[in-house]
């Protein structure tokens, strides 16, 4: 009896010491994506990370990225509420040394003092896309729009606005923290790519089992959808069968 025990415990450490590790990786994914609807003459590749939430970005991560990525997303929760705003910062400045950044908020971002933390955004250069939209033009030329709405779950959000300013016959990456925003967008808005986290790929999965559905790629029409598993965690840093993940996207034309 007592030897099952000591295996029980052992295990339970053991179990507890990998998802720890699951919860901590490092991993970027490289990953290239063909779209019809991007008219650009050659590759154009971005870097994309979500829900941050409590950890410091590594460095592995920025030198896996650096001089590659022409723009950097944060998919929203940036941090919450218990994070300093010098960790944030020093997160800000890291992705900002790779590329300009933008912003989309997320609903743990509201935990934090908002005037504060808009100020901090704004003192480190990054773009918020808060029902708005931003024309990037890549290396070659070619014209993103970046359209981004405010967090769902807060009631804010305001698709209408985002296209707002938007010409109908551009490439379009639309970007909402919670993946439910994409049951609104129709086959009219022309988006070619939706990007999007929150759900943490269910965080913890039991024989294939979560809260929510494990991070990837899915198709909506003719429209490209991640939703990120993340980078962070919410409530235990523990993760089990849904790693954290960033993600080195490239986008290529398939005419």
């Amino acid at each position: 009896m007592i030897w099952l025990i000591l295996v029980l415990i052992l295990f339970g450490a053991a179990l507890l010491l990998y998802m720890w590790k699951e919860a901590h990786g490092n991993k970027v994914k490289e990953e290239t994506i063909s779209l019809n609807s991007y008219p650009g003459k050659g590759p154009f590749t971005f870097f994309f990370i979500s829900d941050i939430h409590r950890r410091k970005i590594h460095p592995s991560v920025i030198q896996a990225i650096q001089g590659r990525a022409e723009f950097v997303v944060i998919g929203g929760d940036l941090a919450e509420k218990g994070v300093s705003f010098e960790q944030i910062a020093s997160n800000l400045q890291l992705l900002r040394e790779v590329a300009p950044v933008f912003f989309v908020w997320g609903n743990n971002d509201y935990e934090l003092p908002k005037q504060s933390f808009e100020q901090l955004l704004k003192a480190h250069d990054v773009t918020v896309l808060c029902n708005e939209s931003f024309c990037f033009q890549t290396a070659d030329g070619t014209d993103i729009y970046l359209l981004g709405v405010d967090d769902l779950s807060k009631g804010y959000s305001d698709k209408k606005n985002a296209f707002k300013r938007v010409p109908n016959d551009v490439f379009k990456i639309f970007l909402s923290h919670n993946p439910l925003f994409s049951k609104r967008m129709i086959e009219k808005d022309q988006v070619g790519l939706f990007l999007s986290g929150h759900t943490h790929g269910g965080q913890i999965r039991l024989f294939g089992m979560g809260l929510y559905k494990k991070g990837g790629w899915e198709w909506r029409g003719k429209m490209a959808m991640l939703v990120s598993n993340g980078y962070g965690t919410s409530g235990f840093p523990l993760r089990l069968s849904a790693k954290a993940e960033t993600h080195l996207i490239t986008i290529i034309s398939d005419e």
